[in-house]
């Protein structure tokens, strides 16, 4: 009996390995309302809009939510916490300064950084600005590895949010 279970144990090894070692393209879609799990945090697009500039430019207004489920840790991020993606695999970053001004006009209690205690949620309007071009656009987060990322391998990392 003991022959079986040392051969058994490497097979389910290898096994385990080969789908931990998936490629990085292996990319999860989500939509609105769908929760990104980061160890005990949840990232949400709960609602977005896509609003004309010019002939060249769209403006992506996008509300965004974390839930921090975790019982004693708070969660610090900031407006950088998430970035637009496309199929071509460009970058767009969240526009502070037009966030500021959106405020300004439109109250939503945008802050510099977030600290989101304990069983609480917390939730920004992030803005972005891409050209008009851009083919099937995305919304990632950032973060740090924490521990709960060990036994999902980091998959918030792979989740993406269809705009489109």
């Amino acid at each position: 009996m003991k022959s079986l279970k040392s051969p058994l144990f490497f097979l389910l090894l290898i096994i385990g390995l080969s789908i931990s070692c998936k490629s990085e393209s292996d990319d999860f879609e989500i939509g609105l309302n769908e929760s990104i799990y980061h160890d005990d945090f949840e990232y949400v697009v709960t609602d977005y809009k896509v609003l004309p500039i010019d002939e060249y430019t769209s403006r992506y207004r996008i509300n965004f939510k974390v839930i921090n489920n975790a019982e004693v840790v708070e969660h610090t991020w900031n407006n950088s916490i998430a970035y637009i993606v496309d199929s071509k695999g460009n970058i767009y970053n969240n526009n502070k300064e037009l966030q500021i001004k959106l405020n300004d006009r439109e109250p939503f209690g945008w802050k510099n950084e977030y600290h989101t205690h304990p069983k609480s949620e917390e939730s920004t309007i992030l803005i972005f600005d891409l050209p008009k071009k851009v083919d099937q656009p995305y919304l990632k987060v950032s973060g740090k590895f924490l521990m709960g990322d060990v036994l999902d391998l980091s998959k918030y990392k792979k989740m993406k949010v269809k705009l489109f």
